[in-house]
């Protein structure tokens, strides 16, 4: 605990030291948002928020326990607020997120952000990863597919970490198998292991993929052809097992959950489905979806098999990363950004890649024009982005 203290006094200079998680934005939508901390001791506690430049409003915690959920309500669509949260007598410094409205905006995508002690902790790989991800300008919400422990114990890490990037954004989080009950993932979250949002054209739905959600499947495969029938024209899925895989422990993908959803997926008109449990970066297109495989967001990293499954596009081991998505009712633009290569075995010595380096690059979908002549329109002369790769790999 006290390595802990050290950390977030490190990586969480305006924050309370009452405050171990968060602040952290779930639920947001276009009028509302939900924003969480934890403490240390039982505390009251309260949100003062205002839009850029406008009245200051304040909201107390429905509790007093030492994890808090406050729900904001009558907020402007497509708005930046700056809020803070405070425990007791302690207050946070300033944070932000914005609402979602009809404008084109960009988002990441990443998961697998378990340590592996006694080897590495989430500081010496996530944080790589988190620190990257908190430079990026205006991201409206980040995706988490899971995985974002190893053991119960790792929560304090996990935000102390990723606490520059959660303070300025929204987070998705998807359930992993190491993440814990589905009890376990609201108290932390505020949300179920699967539900679905909208933000401008784009439909999200996050599944749960781990074994307990088989003992009800009937149920959420319902559930998920009639989420599905969204009418926004662009649509993106998130859970944890990926349906193809070239990873060595688990070959050709969880054939389980390819049977079950896939071709909902593709007939529901999903363009991307984005999924982790593999430790390393892959793609791949099956029935008109393209499929993610990004669980390199710090653990520890798994072999990839030569012998690959069919519909194939790219990949890559041993690399620190994370997905990269730009929206518009048009087409999603996608990359794949590297942070860091790590040496096979995940010992030695890790290398830094100039930020901003993009290993994997598409647009979704394939025969939508650029918005432009510029790099995308180059990216569109090459194939699919698996030349990309190539090139820079």
């Amino acid at each position: 605990m006290a390595a802990v203290a050290v950390l977030l006094a490190i990586l969480l200079p305006g924050a309370s030291a009452a405050i171990v998680w968060g602040p952290y934005v779930t639920n947001t939508s276009e009028n509302s948002a939900v924003v969480s901390w934890r403490v240390v001791e039982e505390a009251e506690g309260w949100v003062e928020y205002a839009p850029e430049g406008g009245e200051t409003y304040r909201t107390p915690s429905p509790g007093a326990g030492t994890i808090h959920h406050v729900l904001l309500t009558g907020l402007a669509p497509a708005t930046t607020y700056r809020y803070r949260v405070g425990a007791g007598n302690e207050t946070t410094g300033d944070c932000r997120f914005t609402t979602f409205g009809d404008e084109a905006f960009t988002c990441i995508i990443y998961g697998d952000t378990r340590a592996q002690k006694p080897f590495f902790t989430q500081a010496e790989r996530h944080g790589l990863v988190a620190e990257r991800i908190a430079a990026e300008e205006d991201i409206l919400f980040v995706i988490h597919t899971g995985d974002f422990i190893c053991e119960e114990e790792e929560w304090d890490e996990f935000f102390a970490v990723a606490g520059p990037m959660l303070r300025n954004t929204t987070l998705v989080p998807v359930p992993g198998n190491h993440d814990g009950a589905a009890e376990a993932f609201f108290a932390v979250f505020d949300l179920p292991p699967y539900y679905s949002f909208d933000a401008g054209s784009l439909h999200v739905t996050v599944l749960d993929s781990n074994d307990r959600a088989w003992a009800d499947m009937d149920t959420r495969t319902a559930w998920l052809a009639s989420d599905l029938a969204s009418p926004l024209p662009r649509k993106i899925a998130a859970f944890h097992h990926p349906p193809f895989s070239s990873d060595l422990k688990h070959p050709g993908g969880d054939q389980g959950i390819r049977n079950e959803w896939c071709d909902i997926l593709s007939t529901g008109g999903v363009d991307a489905a984005f999924s982790a449990h593999t430790h390393a970066y892959e793609r791949y297109r099956a029935g008109g979806t393209e499929y993610f495989v990004v669980g390199c967001g710090g653990a520890p990293f798994y072999a990839l098999a030569e012998e690959k499954p069919e519909g194939y596009q790219a990949g890559r081991g041993q690399t620190l990363g994370y997905v990269r998505a730009t929206i518009s009712a048009d087409a999603i633009d996608l990359e794949m950004v590297a942070v860091a290569e790590v040496p096979e075995g995940d010992g030695g010595v890790v290398t830094m890649y100039p930020a901003g380096t993009v290993i994997d690059a598409l647009r979704l979908p394939a025969d939508a024009a650029p918005e432009s002549t510029g790099w995308w329109a180059v990216l569109a002369a090459l194939s699919d982005g698996t030349a990309l790769s190539r090139l820079q790999g």
